[in-house]
């Protein structure tokens, strides 16, 4: 590795004359937590005086004009700084006000042709001069709905930091402010560039909000190398920073495997940073920089629209309400996501014709997958071939012909004798809520949980026992017929209850919201026979189209 700057230093010293700190448009926005505020100020309170407080490590790079690029540690940087600002306000001698100031902002200096310049660079400015550099800034009000989630970040560390000042008199404020510039103490880690920053920033085990793969991704594609414009990279940072607010981090991050797997139509052999760097910009499968963006936000986009707003599919759709409904249990209930990056690429080449059509192709072959057990390098395997075939086609139905699955498979799996300990056992039962539904409204159904209607231990003496073997119980007790969703937690008390009694006290209560567990209220008794019978109907109509 490359020689770089290692030290460990003051608060003090890190905020002097010639320090001068930017935090780059790849990286998040503020988001320390409540706790993480409280944390950093009560800690600092409470420290032995006598010994050097350890606040963590930083990585920065250089950059040619002297100032450098934090890679890691930027919420704490900030928050230290708003602290100090804290500080400084609730202060009166105005000796340690103009010293905390001078931390946080440098002097002009006419003399020396010294400009005042700001120490620490963020990407919320405006919120950041507003209350930090702005002395009595952090007493200032803000509205909450004028405030970005960010923003309101500041206001709320503020907020902390002033609750636990107002413990201590004035001598106290000024020996805090003494003791974190000079004595809160931070490993220096400034390396020659930003590819040398991150290998170093992977091997330090640090706090707080880290670096990911994305966030490197991001850098890569808005660097000045890549697009020399600084109006489109910061068009695209923010950009790239709106999406990822409006869907969340998880999903904003996922999405990235997703598109993934859509260009290389294969298994992953590295980590995701490696993937793309290596594999898709390396070999030119995509261009970085606006066209790899654009790439990127069309997908976020798609994904947000079919997955999480569930709108793909418009209300001038005859399909809109069964497409809104089946989605909403494909996504709630379907664990493995590369079904998804099918989707995602159907809906960006083919837009929304046959869009539906393909969904429900798509489920039967996750649901042949699931009820087969196959293995996770299988149905990669099965996913990048029709990943292949969408891209080869020109039209969306030669695609949707091509989704291969196996019914015999399926129905087999939902009418075995014990399907209840499967993990594809509430699918199958919403699924079928969904059969029975009349689909004037989508459905978004939540159950709680799977409830036997005749009892798994059913007691020896009851009715239920009436004219069946004990022994005989478990060949139908945990067959789809005998299954039903409830909408409340399980009562296993009430769940022996006889069956009149069951139905009116404990099912009735729980059922309304499932149009096929409903049923049940409807019969008399409920015996083997009935099960049977209930069972081998869902064999015949379990893979209708919804």
């Amino acid at each position: 590795m490359a020689e770089f700057d290692s030290k460990t230093i003051s608060v003090g010293t890190l905020f002097s004359y010639d320090s001068f700190f930017r935090i780059p448009p790849y990286q998040r926005p503020f988001s320390w937590d409540d706790e993480h505020f409280d944390d950093l100020i009560v800690d600092t309170k409470n420290a032995d005086r006598g010994l050097p407080y350890f606040l963590g490590t930083i990585v920065l790079h250089k950059e040619p004009n002297g100032t450098k690029v934090v890679v890691d540690g930027q919420q704490r940087l900030t928050s230290l700084l708003i602290l100090l600002a804290c500080l400084r306000d609730a202060i009166t001698d105005e000796d340690f006000k103009s010293g905390i100031q001078d931390k946080i902002m440098q002097k002009r200096q006419v003399v020396d042709a010294i400009p005042e310049r700001v120490r620490l660079e963020v990407k919320d400015r405006d919120i950041f001069n507003a209350i930090v550099v702005d002395r009595d800034g952090t007493f200032k009000t803000f509205h909450p709905g004028d405030l970005t989630s960010a923003q309101s970040r500041y206001v709320q560390a503020a907020k902390i930091f002033h609750a636990r000042i107002k413990e201590l008199n004035q001598e106290q404020r000024q020996e805090l402010v003494r003791f974190i510039t000079q004595q809160c103490v931070l490993i220096y880690l400034l390396a020659d560039s930003f590819e040398q920053a991150f290998r170093l920033f992977e091997i330090v085990n640090d706090r707080g909000k880290q670096l990911r793969r994305i966030d490197i991704l991001k850098s890569s594609n808005i660097s000045p190398d890549v697009i020399t414009q600084s109006t489109v990279r910061d068009r695209i940072a923010q950009s790239w920073e709106a999406l990822e607010n409006e869907v969340g981090e998880d999903v904003f991050e996922s999405v990235f495997f997703l598109v993934r797997l859509i260009i290389l139509k294969d298994k992953p052999k590295g980590d995701l940073l490696k993937e793309f760097e290596d594999r898709i910009f390396g070999k030119k499968l995509a261009q970085k920089g606006e066209p790899f963006a654009d790439l990127l936000f069309e997908y976020i986009r798609l994904y947000r629209e079919i997955f999480i707003d569930k709108t793909y599919i418009g209300s001038d759709d005859k399909y809109h309400v069964r497409y809104q409904s089946l989605i909403h249990i494909m996504d709630m209930e379907f664990e493995a996501s590369e079904w998804r990056a099918c989707l995602l690429y159907f809906a960006y080449k083919f837009k929304r014709e046959k869009f539906y059509e393909f969904c429900l192709a798509l489920e039967k072959m996750f649901l042949t997958q699931w009820v087969g057990g196959v293995r996770k390098d299988e149905r990669y395997a099965g996913y990048a071939k029709l990943l292949a075939t969408i891209e080869g086609e020109k039209g969306p139905s030669k695609v949707v012909a091509s989704v291969t699955f196996d019914e015999k498979a399926i129905v087999d799996a939902v009418t075995r004798e014990d399907i209840y300990h499967t993990g594809y056992c509430k699918y199958s039962l919403l699924r079928l809520e969904l059969l029975a539904s009349e689909h004037e409204v989508p459905k978004r159904f939540e159950a709680k949980s799977i409830e036997h209607v005749f009892p798994q231990k059913p007691q020896p003496d009851s009715k239920w026992l009436a004219g069946v073997p004990p022994d005989e119980v478990l060949k139908f007790v945990n067959r789809i017929g005998n299954l039903v969703l409830i909408s409340k937690s399980r009562n296993s008390t009430a769940s022996n209850l006889e069956f009149d009694d069951k139905k009116q006290k404990y099912l009735k209560p729980r059922v309304t919201d499932y149009p096929r567990s409903v049923q049940v209220l409807g019969y008399n008794e409920w015996t083997p026979a009935i099960i049977e019978d209930r069972t081998k109907e869902v064999g015949k109509i379990f893979l209708n189209d919804i």
